[in-house]
């Protein structure tokens, strides 16, 4: 260990106050090697800016006599400087307790012209030796402190990018859903982080035709965001291939041609999503949907919910995987509801201690069903209050998964009496 460096400070009279104090003190002095010591000028050390009151920090510790008629002021400012550089102190005084109102806590030990050498020497050495281990410890505060900085840089940085992934993925979900006198739209989309692996769309194909469609990827997060943007130009090119043809589109055909481009893509990697496509056809009303993996659609009507299950495998697993659609009627007041399976987990089962919620297959159910009934407000406001009912569940903050649906109603007569 490096020998010690006392400063003696003393302003007039130093050599009486070195002959009082230092040589005494030195002679008692406890460790095996008498501290290297080097003498200061106290009028030029209170004396801000001065050469030695900026070389302070060379030295393990200051061993200060004050004459008693030293100006207040200045000794605070000196005080302030000696905790700004955790540097220890014994200071001899006549004036003990104004002097001791003067200093911070830690370090700076005040002591009166009664006080005995050898007890004082003794507590020069404990900070001498303290202060091998306070500067250690700054060191690492200051390389801390240097790494938090740059942390929070670089996690400022993330966060402006995440903000701005998420603008962008928004921008690839439809800005309005189509508009009808008979038919009403209705979406949600909630992501459990910036970003989310869920997307949709509705669209219209021709003055008798709308396509739609629902897709997750598996996971969340950024990983998942980035499947969902290749899902969406995939998804849309095969519908714009259906409509260039003029003839009919085949939900089943466009799940098949997403299903080769998924695996293309994949490499190895094990990309899986589900989905739902559709097309609602209003001149008969009739939906051609095909699913793949994913949760069943609802149709609601009449206080009843049908399963529409989704016969396909997953996207992403068996380049030649088949895809079979079906057809079904959307009768007037009837929902079409097509969702992903974040809803599982928005509505734990309230009846199961917290620490014990598991996933509720049903739960949610009981909150979607509240969509058949929605003739009064409309779909959209319907939604709304099911995203209220999400919103009110305990751990919103912290989705577990992307939340996301879709809503096609046929208005009922009434409804469309209203409307006229």
């Amino acid at each position: 260990m490096a020998v010690a460096t006392l400063a003696f400070c003393a302003g007039r009279e130093a050599e009486v106050a070195s002959a009082r104090w230092l040589a005494p003190v030195l002679a008692e002095w406890p460790g095996d090697e008498v501290p290297e010591v080097e003498r200061l000028d106290l009028d030029q050390l209170l004396e801000a800016g001065s050469p030695q009151a900026d070389a302070l920090g060379a030295y393990s510790c200051l061993f200060v006599v004050l004459r008693g008629d030293e100006e207040t002021a200045a000794l605070a400012k000196f005080f302030d400087r000696l905790h700004g550089q955790s540097l220890p102190a014994v200071v001899i005084t006549p004036r003990e307790n104004a002097i001791r109102s003067l200093v911070h806590k830690d370090g700076v030990i005040v002591l009166n012209g009664r006080e005995n050498t050898g007890r004082v020497a003794s507590m020069l050495f404990a900070l001498a030796e303290r202060q091998t281990l306070v500067e250690q410890l700054s060191r690492e505060v200051r390389s801390g402190s240097g790494m938090d900085r740059g942390i929070r840089g670089e996690m400022d940085r993330l966060h402006e990018e995440l903000h701005l992934a998420a603008t962008v993925q928004r921008e690839l979900l439809p800005q309005k859903l189509p508009e009808d006198s008979e038919v009403e739209f209705a979406s949600l989309y909630h992501p459990a982080t910036y970003v989310s692996g869920d997307l949709f769309d509705a669209r219209v194909i021709d003055e008798h035709r709308v396509a739609f469609f629902i897709a997750d990827a598996v996971g969340h997060g950024v990983p998942a965001a980035l499947i969902t943007m290749m899902l969406s130009r995939a998804l849309l090119n095969e519908l714009a291939i259906g409509a260039a043809s003029g003839g009919e589109i085949n939900p089943a055909k466009c799940l098949s041609g997403l299903n080769k481009e998924l695996c293309h893509h994949a490499a190895g990697n094990y990309r899986f999503a589900t989905a739902v496509c559709g097309v609602l056809d209003k001149r008969d009303f009739s939906v051609r949907l095909a699913g793949a993996g994913h949760p069943p659609s609802l149709l609601l009507h009449g206080g009843e919910m049908r399963y529409l299950e989704s016969q396909g495998p997953l996207l992403g697993v068996f380049a030649e995987a088949e895809y079979t659609d079906e057809t079904v009627m959307l009768v007037p007041g009837a929902t079409l509801l097509l969702y992903t399976d974040g809803f599982e987990l928005a509505f734990p089962a309230l009846d199961e201690p917290i620490a014990d919620r598991r996933v509720a297959p049903r739960e949610y159910l009981k909150h979607m069903g509240l969509l058949d009934s929605v003739s009064e407000v409309g779909v959209r406001e319907g939604m709304e209050r099911l995203a209220q009912a999400i919103a009110g569940q305990e751990g919103s903050l912290h989705q577990r998964d992307d939340v996301t649906a879709l809503a096609i109603r046929r208005l009922a007569a009434v409804e469309l009496r209203k409307a006229a």
